[in-house]
């Protein structure tokens, strides 16, 4: 295995927190409900609203210029550790948009050990972002992951920090029709925008934490 590939995961950041207490915090203003000692979320009020809106509305744009039925964003974190020290690495989705009626992956997709997706990740860290068939893949874990999902087809490319993929982001069809029509210059073309425009936005969120 390439040592870049190694070197990459090894030194994945976590960036899925903010969503989920941002969550908290509004809606217990909402209900005038007060945090209560020793309790700290250690949050800015504005809690990065912003960005979260930026980026779903990013992803939505890439979904119905591309015709997908996912479009989503998924961040690398740390995940504790094994019992032999060795740093345990994760994957989770944080953001998705989604075709009407087209069923969500965010359950299923949390907290993924990246050792159980090496074939996967290792298409992402070629930097490519052309459309891949889904029957086409040797038989694994990722692909076995991917029929599940009803997925056909896919197209990803790797979010970067200062050089280092911290994460990615996805198209994916999930019907033979759709993966029939792709207009995969078009795809290509909207994919690369995207991935630009969700680095900004993702190096806008960092800044906020600091």
């Amino acid at each position: 295995m390439d040592t870049t590939f190694w070197f990459e995961l090894g030194g994945v950041v976590a960036g899925i927190g903010a969503g989920a207490i941002s969550a908290v915090v509004f809606l217990m203003k909402k209900r005038k409900i007060k945090l209560l000692s020793p309790i700290n979320l250690k949050m800015p009020e504005s809690c990065n609203w912003d960005v979260h809106t930026q980026l779903h509305e990013t992803l939505t744009e890439l979904r119905v210029k591309t015709d997908c039925a996912r479009a989503q964003i998924v961040q690398f974190h740390n995940g504790g550790e094994f019992l032999n020290g060795v740093s345990m690495k994760k994957q989770s989705l944080t953001h998705e948009s989604l075709r009407k009626g087209v069923s969500s992956e965010r359950e299923v997709k949390q907290d993924l050990m990246l050792s159980m997706c090496i074939d996967g990740l290792t298409l992402v860290l070629e930097d490519d972002a052309h459309i891949y068939m889904v029957s086409d893949l040797e038989d694994s874990w990722c692909k076995q992951f991917m029929e599940n999902s009803n997925t056909v087809a896919f197209s990803f490319l790797p979010i970067r920090k200062n050089n280092q993929a911290i994460g990615y982001v996805m198209a994916q069809w999930c019907s033979m029709s759709k993966a029939d029509g792709i207009d995969e210059e078009m795809s290509i073309e909207w994919m690369e925008r995207s991935r630009k425009i969700i680095e900004v936005q993702l190096g806008h969120q960092l800044n906020k934490h600091r």
